[in-house]
């Protein structure tokens, strides 16, 4: 009963002592700590900060970081090679494989490296089995497939089929100078 009735006032926990409002510590101190306040909550907050960037960064950059930039290949490079262009191919006219025919009309040349007198040695042998290849690969295409946005592959294909045909060099290009589908 008596620990329970004890009440101690506002004195007698302070062991009748009054607190030290600082007397002794001065202004100095007082200033430091609040200094040293400042500068560990501005380290925080550039920590924080830091913290933060990295990480979004790192979601950011998360799908990027697999994909690779593709090998340059010799027709994206920028300055394209001078190519001497052998034009002993004639206008070739066929008709297209489509269920109602349609006239093609088409002229090709073909580039190869400059200078190099094998393989236009081997082109001007070689000039009528190569015009009726191509006039052949022309009659098994349908007229859709001889649109312009076709033309890279169908340029492609031909430059395939005529290197197949040759024992020498290979050439480096073909292009269509003209091609034109007529419907009679």
């Amino acid at each position: 009963m008596a620990d329970e009735d004890v009440v101690f006032g506002d004195d007698d926990v302070t062991g009748g002592v009054e607190p030290d409002s600082g007397g002794r510590g001065g202004f100095l101190p007082e200033i430091v700590v609040k200094i040293l306040k400042l500068v560990a909550m501005g380290l925080a907050a550039i920590i924080f900060i830091v913290t933060v960037v990295v990480i979004t960064m790192q979601i950011l950059n998360r799908g990027s970081a697999q994909q690779s930039l593709p090998a340059v290949s010799q027709e994206y490079q920028g300055i394209a090679p001078i190519l001497q262009w052998w034009d002993g191919i004639e206008e070739i006219r066929t008709r297209t494989s489509d269920t109602e025919p349609m006239t093609v009309i088409v002229k090709v040349k073909i580039g190869y490296e400059k200078d190099n007198k094998t393989i236009q040695t081997e082109l001007n042998d070689r000039q009528s089995p190569l015009q009726a290849e191509i006039r052949h690969y022309f009659s098994t295409k349908n007229a859709a497939e001889l649109t312009p946005r076709h033309e890279a592959q169908i340029t492609n294909e031909l430059k395939t089929l005529i290197n197949d045909r040759l024992t020498g060099p290979n050439i480096e290009r073909v292009i269509i100078m003209d091609l034109q589908i007529l419907d009679f």
